[in-house]
């Protein structure tokens, strides 16, 4: 009878203080972001056979930027383009017009100019990139005014957001790998407060992220009711003293259950 009493206060006990075992989830994920080169399209052939006649029109078109003082015109697409300008040691020399007459050199050619004669106004910039002439700064110098999830001097650059699925390690397993804030090869990241550790294995597609929580979340998957503000703030300052405010909660636990059990052996009695 004692003991079935007993235990009635231990169940109660452990109801009141919050005492609560959650499994400790063993996998989570870090997003990150993921940068590349993205050009879709080859160097052009005007450049690459370096086809005069291909870019060539010999008709007056205020649309198109005119060789010296000839009656040869350069073609829009074949101004001031992506590559002519991005391949500086490849064709930055290259010129569509007669020997002397090289007005389309993009190391000569000034922003405002090929904003005029360039296809669709955007010169080098790619990937939706609107050009912005500063000044009269030559081609090979212009920046460009870059969309969302794009960067680089002439959004060459993609931006994209990296689901990696991580699995817990013991914390003796985490001396030999990188942080996962500096690096996207095999890494490790922590949970808030540091109370677990998660290896991210490198990897250069997306993941699904199948509902698994954020590695820096994981702790809020687990902590017990009763460790509240006072034990979170504790946490912050060390994971040790999160061991002492366990310690603590532990002690008072025991003490109280003692005077419950006592209490019922002298009622009993």
């Amino acid at each position: 009878m004692t003991c079935i009493r007993g235990c009635i206060v231990f169940s109660l006990l452990m109801s009141v203080t919050g005492v609560q075992r959650k499994e400790i989830p063993n996998k989570c994920v870090i997003i990150q972001e993921k940068e590349s080169i993205d050009v879709h399209f080859n160097a052009p052939s005007f450049l690459t056979n370096a086809d005069k006649a291909q870019c060539r029109v010999h008709k007056a078109d205020l649309g198109n930027l005119r060789c010296g003082q000839t009656d040869v015109y350069i073609k829009p697409e074949c101004v001031c383009s992506f590559y002519n300008v991005y391949e500086a040691t490849l064709y930055h020399g290259y010129s569509s017009c007669p020997t002397g007459n090289a007005t389309d050199l993009v190391t000569k050619l000034k922003c405002p100019v090929c904003k005029k004669y360039s296809l669709n106004s955007t010169g080098p910039c790619i990937n939706g990139g609107k050009l912005n002439c500063k000044g009269e700064e030559v081609a090979p110098e212009i920046t460009c005014q870059c969309p969302p999830n794009y960067e680089g001097k002439f959004c060459e650059i993609k931006i994209e957001n990296v689901t990696r699925i991580c699995n817990r390690i013991p914390f003796n397993s985490t001396n030999v790998l990188p942080s996962c804030a500096r690096t996207g090869r095999d890494c490790i990241t922590y949970s808030k407060n540091r109370l677990y550790a998660y290896k991210c294995k490198e990897t250069h597609i997306l993941q699904d992220r199948r509902g698994l929580p954020l590695c820096i979340d994981t702790e809020d998957l687990t902590t017990r009711p009763s460790m509240t503000t006072t034990s979170v703030q504790g946490a912050t300052r060390g994971s040790h003293l999160i061991s002492g405010a366990s310690s603590v909660h532990y002690v008072f636990f025991l003490k109280w259950y003692w005077i419950f059990y006592l209490n019922l052996q002298f009622i009993g009695s």
